[in-house]
């Protein structure tokens, strides 16, 4: 599996520039936050296969000691982008954008959702996986699964309605101000009907109104951080030592927890001012990052139906490669749905 990690590092280095005196300006474009994303979603589409596999050879270790050590972190850039790329276009367009997110935010990715779950429901019929009447129903809106991924679902659906919301309600500051409450109190929401042993549902997601309040006082960040090399470095071993602290109190309650996602979070954007990635490859797969994270279950589920769970290498290759023609074919189908409806 150590073979995995070598392939994201090689396609990471594809057209990867670094700057040593001045900073990546496109460290905020659409293509550096979808490489950044394909990266995460490659180690997203790991930690899920090891959920029906076991590998535990010497040349697995360096990848298996960065998902235990990452553990949620690999989600946390994906709630950042998704914060500061809504904002970023409200502040483009104003209450216009506002208006339309009850259509092109939370109705287009419940639409996207609510056909991936069909298409596990039927698989589970196919396979005879039994399902609950009340289970079916829930995981329509991503509460509860039918074999998909549905908590990270279930928390931007959360999370885009109460920024609608807020943004509705309250002039900027305080709209944003209203996003961390809301956020907050959402959190303690899950936590109660989830309990402490499904925290993975909501411990980090702050980093959704962080991606929010980044947008909104980006200029102020760049021009204090950016000033020079110095104030460069003292930012970034800040944000290093706050990640390496909150990484041991992470354990002691929710909020370390959540800080240490925060700290993590805030330590890729400062690397990202040094490092532009434009990888193709990972671009692709960031642009496509729905698609690949709801739908990378159902080969493994087929193949764990075919017990090639049993050979642990041929299940995560023959896995990947389909993940990513199912991703391909969903992808191009849907953006002739979505231009249709």
């Amino acid at each position: 599996m150590d073979l995995f990690l070598l392939f994201i590092l090689i396609i990471s280095f594809i057209g990867i520039k670094i700057y040593f005196k001045k900073f990546n300006k496109e460290y905020l474009s659409i293509t550096s936050t979808n490489c950044i994303k394909g990266i995460f979603i490659l180690f997203v589409f790991f930690s899920h296969a090891m959920q029906y596999i076991s590998v535990n050879h010497w040349y697995d270790s360096t990848i298996l000691y960065l998902r235990g050590h990452l553990s949620q972190l690999i989600v946390v850039m994906f709630l950042f982008y998704s914060g500061y790329g809504v904002y970023e276009s409200f502040k483009k367009k104003g209450i216009p954008y506002a208006n339309s997110m009850p259509k092109n935010r939370i109705l287009k990715t419940l639409f996207h959702f609510d056909i991936a779950v069909l298409c596990y429901i039927v698989l589970n019929l196919c396979l005879q996986n039994p399902m609950t009447t009340k289970q079916i129903a829930l995981s329509f809106i991503g509460w509860t699964s039918v074999g998909n991924s549905n908590w990270y679902i279930f928390a931007t659906l959360g999370l885009y309605i109460i920024t609608y919301a807020s943004i509705k309600a309250f002039p900027k500051k305080q709209a944003i101000l209203s996003i961390w409450i809301q956020t907050f109190l959402f959190i303690l929401f899950i936590s109660i009907f989830r309990g402490s042993y499904n925290a993975y549902c909501y411990n980090t997601l702050l980093c959704f109104p962080l991606g929010i309040t980044y947008s909104y006082y980006k200029d102020s960040i760049e021009k204090a951080i950016q000033k020079n090399n110095f104030a460069y470095l003292v930012s970034f071993f800040t944000s290093l030592l706050a990640t390496f602290v909150f990484y041991y109190l992470r354990t002691d309650n929710l909020w370390c927890y959540e800080l240490w996602a925060i700290s993590f979070t805030l330590l890729i954007v400062l690397i990202t001012m040094k490092v532009h990635l434009q990888s193709p490859i990972l671009n692709w797969l960031g642009k496509n990052l729905f698609w690949l994270y709801i739908l990378q279950r159902i080969p493994m589920l087929i193949l764990q139906y075919y017990r090639i769970t049993n050979y642990p290498y041929l299940f995560f290759i023959i896995s990947f490669i389909a993940t990513i023609l199912l991703a391909y074919e969903f992808s191009f189908i849907f953006q002739k749905i979505d231009k249709k409806l």
